[in-house]
């Protein structure tokens, strides 16, 4: 809360302001997660977050770049950047030399460091074939040196701080896979991850898969499952899934799913082989606190249930269909994504085909190529609910897509959508009469070439309460300058008298300063209230300005020691500065006033 104190001793005023802001952006911290063990030659995954005072991920920070170092002689890294993402970003670093080493992690003032320990003395254990009896407990480092099968009823437990090793191949489809129709419960900690990777240092080497067939309940936490996708290719890119699902329902937290496609551009192995997660046949997948990157796409779902929650999907470069999400038909529950960033690939942020879904308190962003019509989300059918959603720096925004009469229907609201072309579409792909269905609401629509574009019947896009960026026809729109803080420094809060401010739907819910609905992603933020010099009347009374944004209401109240306050008066503000009376102040030798927001009952 921000509040302004007003002292008045005799006939002298003095002006206290308490502002948070500054201490929120110097609360700043960096979270650097990493293995806690090591082996020579061998790449591991470092990822490094920035959180804000108030312990969150701080998506604020759009595009960032730090170093890593080590101050451990005879130790060198093969990388020393990681960009990061809206507040976090990894890389998959190998490391030459021996013994324990400190890792530092630095972002301009920002540094922190984790002590990475050797592995050399822990013995290795060769593992492969059908796993006998009841459960299994891997621990320690395990090679698996040829393809391990976890039966029906039996549950393999892989303890924290456990290196998983499988050896790989550099061509073909053929390597070690784990294969599971018990359950598998990889227990990491957040201080002792296990890591599951490709046991060759030569990164042209990959691993198979994880296949869930058919299986009982299976957990993943605080694991590292990295370079693998040596597999028979399949669904919709034709290409191997790291991780396989067959009506099986598996749930990851806090895991790292990376790095399983070559996405230099210079390799004739391009986005190729392996994408995040393939899942069919009555499948339930969560994915919670979790990175996946640098594959040949995310994970494709269909007949799943699927819930997405505070991750990150990034970096999938491929020569086709390198989406973040590929979301297909048949599903057996809902479909969420929510609190999620989806950044950077050469198609499509999210792909559909006949899915109902719904993304919620998202980022999607630089999904873009230069030679493709690529999409933040593409629709073939299906229907999806977008809010409180920002949707920025892609080629297209949203856009549905008709074909063979099929239907699609898309609810948009509380959103911000720029785009680089149309923000919003309904395009033919094949077929005719198809129906688009678009209902927005309480968004920021606009294009460089167009807000809206349709191929079909205008009238079936029903706008209410937007700011677009060309004429529309709607209810209680508005069409000139958003007045966004900095759009090009990707700050898209409104500035003062933005006709973003209030302009949404007035029926409730509310701000929460009690004032009608903004429109866009993000709300703004009102300026604290500020006192103007107290002036004694004649009577003894004492009277002050009141400076504050209009349509709010603002308590301001008194005190003779700074340690009671007794209310004053409740204002609503309909001017920029309004007066206010204390006639209970007549003669008084010392008194303190002070203001502050608050919201409407």
């Amino acid at each position: 809360m921000k509040c302004f104190l007003f002292s008045v001793a005799a006939s002298l005023a003095f002006l206290l302001t308490l502002d948070s802001a500054a201490a929120e952006v110097s609360g700043r911290q960096l979270k650097l997660l990493t293995p806690d063990r090591w082996l020579p030659e061998l790449p591991l995954l470092v990822r490094l977050e920035v959180w804000d005072a108030s312990g969150h991920r701080d998506w604020s920070l759009w595009d960032a770049d730090a170093t890593l170092t080590s101050t451990t002689p005879g130790v060198t890294l093969s990388t020393n950047r990681i960009i990061l993402r809206n507040g976090l970003g990894s890389a998959l670093v190998s490391v030459a030399g021996s013994g324990d080493f400190n890792l530092i992690a630095t972002l301009g003032a920002l540094q922190t460091n984790r002590l990475i320990r050797s592995a050399t003395n822990i013995p290795v254990r060769a593992v492969g074939g059908i796993l006998p009896g009841g459960s299994t407990i891997w621990s320690g480092v395990i090679l698996v040196t040829n393809d391990v099968i976890v039966p029906l009823g039996h549950t393999l437990m892989i303890e924290s701080n456990t290196i998983v090793l499988l050896n790989g191949v550099t061509n073909g489809s053929v390597a070690n896979d784990i294969s599971v129709n018990g359950s598998i419960a990889a227990l990491g900690t957040e201080q002792h991850p296990i890591t599951i990777t490709c046991a060759e240092p030569d990164l042209r080497y990959r691993w198979g898969q994880i296949r869930h067939n058919n299986a009982q309940d299976s957990i993943y936490r605080h694991t590292t499952i990295t370079r693998g996708g040596r597999s028979t290719g399949e669904g919709h890119t034709g290409t191997a899934p790291v991780i396989r699902a067959v009506g099986a329902r598996i749930i990851f937290e806090s895991c790292n799913i990376t790095d399983h496609a070559e996405w230099s551009k210079a390799s004739p192995e391009f986005g190729q082989p392996g994408k995040i997660l393939q899942s069919s046949l009555g499948s339930d997948i969560t994915f919670d606190d979790c990175l996946l990157a640098r594959s040949r796409m995310g994970p494709e779902v269909a007949g799943t249930t699927l819930l997405v929650t505070n991750s990150h999907i990034v970096e999938m470069y491929g020569t086709n269909d390198s989406d973040g999400l590929f979301l297909d038909a048949d599903q057996i529950g809902p479909i969420t994504i929510s609190g999620t960033v989806l950044a950077e690939g050469e198609d499509d942020g999210i792909d559909t085909f006949a899915a109902l879904f719904t993304v919620e308190d998202s980022i999607i962003r630089d999904w873009r190529n230069p030679f493709e019509d690529t999409k933040a989300i593409s629709m073939e059918g299906g229907e999806a609910r977008i809010d409180h959603c920002l949707i920025v720096d892609n080629v297209l925004g949203v856009s549905g897509k008709g074909n063979n009469a099929v239907t699609v229907r898309v609810h948009i609201n509380q959103s911000t959508i720029l785009s680089q072309n149309y923000a919003v579409g309904a395009t033919n792909k094949s077929g005719t009469t198809p129906f688009i269905d678009y209902r927005i609401t309480n968004s920021v629509i606009r294009g460089q070439s167009d807000s809206v574009f349709t191929q079909y019947n205008p009238a079936d896009i029903h706008v209410y309460y937007c700011n677009m960026g060309e004429p529309w026809a709607g209810v209680n729109c508005t069409f000139s300058d958003p007045m966004f803080v900095d759009a090009p420094a990707h700050n898209y809060f409104p500035q003062p008298y933005s006709p973003l401010i209030d302009a949404g739907d007035p029926s409730p819910p509310r701000d929460s300063d009690g004032s009608a609905r903004d429109v866009g992603y993000c709300a703004f933020s009102v300026p604290a209230p500020t006192l103007g010099t107290p002036r004694r009347m004649g009577n003894g009374d004492f009277t002050l300005s009141l400076n504050a944004y209009p349509n709010r209401n603002y308590a301001v109240e008194s005190s003779l020691n700074l340690q009671t306050w007794n209310p004053l008066t409740t204002v609503l503000q309909t001017n920029a500065s309004t007066v206010v009376s204390d006639s209970t102040a007549t003669n008084s030798a010392l008194r303190f006033y002070r203001a502050k927001l608050v919201t409407t009952p």
